[in-house]
């Protein structure tokens, strides 16, 4: 075993033999270095047969890229064939493997194909808009007083958009057929309005899907649980082929995933799964419970094991981290969130361990010396890196964010200050300004008697030219002017000859001859309203653009587009304008604008910085990891002064309909007929619970990304009122307690 040296805990787990097996694994435990060993060694063993293999399932498409190469390198040490008796998979990429082979049997033709993330956006988006249009007296009942639920249209769209996303991604994962649900229905005397909303947008959907011969990425798991349960000997063949199932990220697994892989396993099958609870960040309105992998763990045939030896970070970060499990443990002072964070510690390596703890720096843990105004924040840390990032060109540092908007603002300010990064974030900078751009032009277009849409306009074009912000204080007087002055139509006749001839507006020359060539270029792309709307974003990009990398972006938005309008054939330029809309202002991921799936190395990226969500870095590490935004809205523990992002200020009794709906849902899948009729608001707390543990879970895995220093900030929030989030509040005052005298 020259290639690789167990530690404690790890030495367990890569001389497993049989059977089942849960881990728990400590950020920075090297769970996927050990899993890749163990499933090298197994397939070395003389245990198996010569084509069978060793099934390593994981989460995302880059754990598998990762696991891959490991575990032929490994191979390749033991002087083997790389890439021979072993299989990596997503838990979709395994389903999708078992469907494809027999999807006559639950159906689905030979030629099926997938709906991605933004198929299933665009499908549901029609869908409730349908909805909430035929409903009306449904926003009405439950619109805050003195609030028309017309006047916030787009906000109802949003919010009903993610209830339904989120309501038959659970249906889905409970098998909860819509025979079923229409059923429960039509045997409750009580109309549930909430329910049939679920209901109308989930028949809706799966019509829409079957018209096109397409299946989600939720389908998929539950058809190929229905095909291995239905099939006892094709299951047996993939039993035989699959002897050993090697789990990775198991504590986002959800209660299908986890049906369909112990499915596999059979009773007395082999399956080892690692994972840690205490970062279990996809629970809320997601599928994913971590709750089952404490179940496996704790069931008496499983044997348990620690990976709890940590060489990422210093001793005082993982003193840091260890202190928020234990205070979250025994003084949380809500006690239902005591177990959302929960032992093994976090243990630095011992000194002969090949990755050692870097050497430690108390004083390189700093908190905000005091509550900043969002927009200080966000000053303040680039200050900080304008400082920091000459001093250390061949190290990494990452700004971590709770929310994309909230990294948005931080990398407008970096590219200010010329300050160089990497966004991490659902969409780039360069996407979402080629997206403004475009909507900001095709807004005029909707509204061409609008001067303010007019003015926006030349402004994109002016953008785009590199003529903002250069001549910014004469684009503001030429505005000003012509809100006082002139109709759009009026502009596009006399406009030239009275910015010329006006002497009094002063305007630079080179300025003037830009503004009246984005006039005329506006005119000439109006020409273009008629055709398809594909046509018309190329149409206005081929003459708004000069770099390529902005043509690559803008044929992209043409596709995805198109894309849309062909789903939604009674689409309209205006609804084409909100979706360009939603992506510069970063709302949802543009498929194929992000890497992602491609993996994320952030020793590639040394002397930048990297903005990312918190989410997103999960599994990453650097060595300056700076916290922003730790306030009690952004990260709540249920106190009085706590508000809750799921609660919309236009619902009414800050209702969270989306736990409502989820709360019915769940109370059909248990036959709970208590939970069925409980009161309005009942689920809305819960839901508070369940959001504060894992934005405790968040802060947690925030921390544990950082390897020798980190900067925890907080602000005040958008009308000054939030305030320093309480488990923040706990770690800093023992902190400073701790090092009271250093």
């Amino acid at each position: 075993m020259t290639v690789f040296n167990p530690r404690p805990g790890q030495f367990d787990v890569v001389n497993y033999k049989r059977g089942k097996m849960g881990v728990s694994a400590v950020p920075g435990s090297g769970k996927t270095q050990t899993l890749s060993f163990l499933a090298a060694k197994l397939i070395t063993s003389e245990e198996f047969f010569e084509d069978q293999e060793i099934l390593i399932v994981t989460l995302v498409n880059s754990a598998v890229d990762n696991f891959t190469s490991r575990v032929a390198g490994f191979l390749k040490e033991f002087g083997l064939i790389p890439g021979i008796g072993y299989r990596v998979r997503t838990l979709h990429g395994l389903s999708y493997d078992i469907v494809r082979e027999h999807p006559d049997l639950i159906g689905l033709d030979n030629h099926f194909s997938i709906a991605d993330e933004r198929i299933s956006h665009e499908i549901l988006s029609k869908s409730v808009h349908y909805w909430l249009r035929a409903n009306k007296e449904f926003m009405k009942s439950y619109s805050s007083p003195n609030i028309a639920p017309e006047k916030k249209q787009r906000d109802w769209d949003e919010m009903i958009l993610a209830l339904c996303t989120s309501f038959i991604k659970q249906a889905k994962d409970f098998q909860i057929s819509i025979h079923d649900l229409s059923m429960r229905l039509m045997n409750d005397p009580q109309e549930d309005i909430l329910l049939n909303l679920g209901v109308d947008i989930y028949a809706d959907y799966e019509r829409a899907l079957s018209t096109r011969g397409l299946v989600d990425f939720e389908d998929l798991i539950r058809f190929a649980y229905q095909i291995l349960i239905n099939n006892p000997d094709y299951l047996g063949r993939l039993r035989m082929r699959w002897p050993v199932i090697l789990e990775d990220e198991a504590q986002d697994s959800s209660l299908i995933q986890e049906k369909l892989l112990r499915l596999l396993c059979g009773e007395t099958g082999n399956w080892v799964r690692v994972g840690d609870p205490n970062q279990a960040i996809y629970e809320t309105f997601t599928t994913a419970d971590p709750q089952l992998l404490r179940d496996f763990i704790s069931q008496p045939e499983v044997v348990r094991s620690d990976l709890n030896y940590s060489g990422r970070s210093t001793k005082s970060i993982i003193d840091l981290a260890n202190y928020l499990i234990q205070w979250s443990k025994e003084s949380h002072p809500l006690p239902e969130i005591r177990g959302s964070l929960d032992e093994p510690f976090i243990r630095p390596t011992m000194k002969d361990d090949p990755q050692r703890n870097p050497l430690d720096q108390p004083d390189q843990i700093h908190f905000s010396p005091k509550p900043y105004k969002p927009d200080e924040e966000v000053k303040e840390i680039a200050k900080s890196l304008e400082k920091w990032l000459p001093l250390n060109p061949d190290s990494t540092v990452a700004v971590l964010v709770p929310r994309n908007e909230r990294g948005t603002e931080l990398v407008e300010e970096l590219e200010r200050r010329k300050i160089p990064f990497i966004e991490h974030l659902k969409s780039t900078k360069p996407t979402r300004d080629a997206a403004k751009n475009l909507a900001d032009i095709l807004l005029f277009f909707v509204k061409p008697s609008s001067v303010s849409c007019l003015t926006g306009a030349v402004e994109a074009v002016l953008v785009a030219r590199k003529f903002l912000p250069q001549y910014k204080n004469d684009c503001n007087v030429v505005h000003k002017w012509i809100k006082k002055s002139i109709r759009p139509e009026a502009l596009f006749q006399d406009g030239p000859f009275l910015l010329q001839e006006n002497q009094e507006l002063q305007l630079d020359q080179q300025f003037l001859g830009g503004y009246l060539f984005a006039l005329e270029e506006i005119a000439r792309w109006q020409g273009s309203v008629a055709l398809p709307i594909d046509q018309i974003i190329m149409t206005i990009a081929m003459d708004l653009f000069t770099e390529p990398y902005d043509l690559a972006l803008a044929h992209k938005l043409a596709v995805v587009l198109k894309s849309a309008s062909s789903l939604n054939p009674d689409w309209e330029l205006p609804d084409s304008h909100n979706e360009l809309e939603s992506i510069a202002k970063n709302r949802f991921r543009m498929l194929g604008f992000s890497e992602d799936d491609l993996g994320f190395d952030p020793d590639q990226h040394k002397g930048q910085v990297i903005v990312s969500t918190i989410h997103k870095a999960k599994g990453l590490e650097w060595d300056r990891v700076y916290l922003m935004s730790v306030n009690n809205y952004d990260f709540p523990s249920c106190q009085e002064n706590d508000s809750f992002i799921s609660e919309k200020w236009f619902i009414r009794d800050q209702i969270n309909l989306e736990a409502e709906a989820i709360a019915r849902l769940k109370a059909v899948y248990t036959d709970d007929e208590i939970s069925f009729h409980q009161p309005e608001g009942v689920a809305t707390s819960n839901a508070r619970v369940s959001y504060c543990a894992e934005r405790l879970r968040l802060l947690y895995v925030g921390i544990t990304r950082a390897r020798k220093q980190l900067v925890i900030t907080w602000n005040t929030g958008r009308r000054g009122d939030c305030v320093e989030a309480l488990p923040l509040r706990e770690i800093r005052q023992w902190w400073e307690g701790q090092h009271a005298h250093s």
